[in-house]
């Protein structure tokens, strides 16, 4: 075999020569043949295994750092489901309520609505300061919402807490409450009926009353029968009520705990879906940052 071919390729293969025993030239002896050895590519670089050994491992990195919070909320998820799997299965039928950014201000404007028709009558009887009777005129018309949304929860929940608790103790609450806020809405309708007659008087004027000349008459002027005014002022504030309690019936379900259940429920899946897309996004932009390594390196 000619000696030069190997030599032309040198850098991929060498001549070997294996050391042959010693032989007697007079005997004549062959030469061993010549052996080829397959030697590195000394050309071949590993860059590539290294790139792509760093980009397993940031990817690792990333699921590590989002693992645990991935795992709590998946488990708050099921929990959320099994509650609300299990109100449904007992209910057969789904939630019925409304979001908190209508109930609530609906209800705050419900309660600011009382302090017109209440802030001149509570400063004129009890002659105060307009900021104090300002104040008071809130607490009775925030007082007179929360009758009205307990009233309405009531209602809504009777049937579920009359198989809890018996139905004598479920009645005896919305009777206690229908009285609380009859005789609230009948007060204020006296105090507003005796505010206009002694606003009216001919020996006070509406300014005389206010600054304080009037209060004898306004008091004298209270009486515990309505007129057409104080009958006026009631279903006024009647109907204010038989909204708040409309209100505070059809925006809550009729199981204390399906709405709650429902809520986390939703809740708990946002949140999941919120971990599952920021995992997308570091993974996105690790892969965006591995594919320029390799288009750099090809290039």
């Amino acid at each position: 075999m000619n000696t030069d071919a190997f030599g032309q390729k040198k850098d991929t293969f060498a001549v070997v020569q294996p050391k042959a025993p010693e032989a007697n030239p007079q005997a004549g002896t062959p030469p061993a043949p010549l052996q080829a050895e397959h030697l590195p590519d000394l050309h071949t670089s590993d860059s590539g295994d290294h790139l792509k050994d760093d980009h397993a491992r940031r990817v690792g990195v990333i699921r590590t750092r989002f693992a645990s919070r991935l795992e709590s909320a998946g488990a708050r998820v099921n929990r959320a489901q099994s509650t609300w799997d299990e109100i449904h299965g007992e209910v057969n039928r789904q939630p019925r309520y409304s979001g908190p950014w209508f109930y609530m201000p609906f209800m705050i404007l419900l309660a600011i609505a009382e302090v017109p028709i209440n802030r001149l009558s509570f400063e004129l009887f009890f002659r105060e300061s307009p900021a104090i009777a300002l104040v008071v005129s809130l607490l009775v018309g925030g007082v007179l919402v929360v009758l009205s949304h307990r009233l309405g929860m009531a209602l809504g929940r009777f049937e579920y807490f009359s198989k809890q608790h018996g139905w004598v103790r479920e009645a005896l609450q919305v009777v206690v409450v229908t009285l609380l806020i009859g005789a609230l809405c009948y007060g204020l309708s006296v105090l507003r009926q005796g505010f206009l007659a002694a606003a009216v008087a001919p020996e006070f004027g509406f300014a005389d009353a206010m600054n304080g000349g009037g209060a004898g008459a306004a008091l004298m002027s209270l009486e515990p029968g309505l007129n057409l005014e104080g009958w006026i002022f009631l279903f006024i504030n009647v109907a204010v009520v038989l909204v708040g309690v409309s209100a505070s019936y059809f925006c809550h379900d009729a199981h204390p705990d399906f709405q709650k259940a429902d809520v986390e429920r939703k809740r708990s899946e946002k949140e999941l879906a919120k971990l599952k897309a920021q995992v997308a996004d570091a993974e996105a932009a690790e892969q965006r940052r591995y594919a320029n390594q390799l288009r750099r390196r090809a290039g």
